[in-house]
Formats: structure tokens, sequence, C-alpha cells
């Protein structure tokens, strides 16, 4: 049986652009996800009427072993973002149970940030906004989610071997 994949999507959702980014990259890695055994995504649009906002999100965070943060200005400046989400995904990623995978959506100061010291999509950093082809940017991104996806997996089995 294949290592569980539980994938949090953070942004934030005071910029209607990065919200549009957000439907956009989901398009793109919905079907590559659904099409993987034992891989769940979660975005708080997943949350229901009525249910409890912070525990609801707080269990999605317990679960995740895999964070796609949607660096934005905004990104940056959400407490909420960098303060709990962000830091739930380092402290899982510092003990070796997540990883963290970054998509900067916009310019930003994302360089002076923890961001700044890992690889970054799209390539090399650049900006999703600064991408003439979103289709074939957003296509490169969803490969690179899969390859990572893949490495967890094979790395889970591994450490199963040990």
């Amino acid at each position: 049986m294949s290592q569980e994949i539980n994938i949090f999507v953070s942004y934030c959702h005071t910029n209607d652009e990065d919200k549009k980014f957000l439907d956009d990259l989901l398009m793109f890695i919905k079907p590559a996800i659904n099409n993987l055994s034992n891989a769940n995504l979660w975005v708080d649009k997943n949350i229901k009427t009525g249910q409890d906002l912070r525990p609801t999100i707080e269990a999605a965070l317990t679960e995740m072993n895999l964070m796609i943060c949607m660096v934005s200005p905004e990104y940056l400046n959400s407490d909420y973002c960098i303060n709990k989400e962000l830091q739930d995904a380092l402290e899982k990623r510092k003990i070796g149970t997540a990883n963290i995978f970054p998509i900067i959506l916009r310019k930003c100061p994302w360089k002076h940030t923890f961001f700044g010291k890992v690889l970054c999509q799209p390539k090399d950093g650049k900006p999703l906004k600064d991408w003439d082809d979103r289709d074939e940017v957003f296509s490169d991104i969803t490969d690179e989610l899969m390859d990572v996806i893949h490495l967890i997996r094979s790395n889970a089995m591994d450490e199963k071997k040990k």
C-alpha cells in the first residue's frame, strides 16, 4: 500500500488575483491527484456550512504531510498563513513528516523569508503572474508536484525497508 499523501493548500484570501491563481491551480492539479491512490487534497473551500472553522483547519493541518504555499505579498503579511499554517508545516518538515511546495504568485520579498532557502515554483521562482502561457506554467507546476509526491512515497517505502 502506498504512502498516504495529505495535501494542504495554504493561501491568503484577501486578494482576488490570488484566489484566481488558486482556482487555476486546482483545475490543473485535481485531475492528477485524483488519479493517485491514497492522495487527498484539502483547501478551505472544503469547509461546509456550519462546520467550525478553526477545528476543521487544525484537523487538516494535523493530517497534512505536504503543504502547497501560494506566496504573495498578502500571504507573507498574513499572520495566520505564516505564524500558524507555515509554522506547523516547518515543524513537521524539521522532523521529516512533511514537505513544503512553494509557488510564487506575484512579485514580493519572498527571497528574504524561509522560501528564499528552498526551490520554489514556477521555474526559478519567476512569479506566476509573469508567465505568458498560463497552461504551460500550471502544467509544469503539476508535473513537479507529482514528482514531489512520488519522492515522498519513495522515501516512505525506503524507511519501511530499514
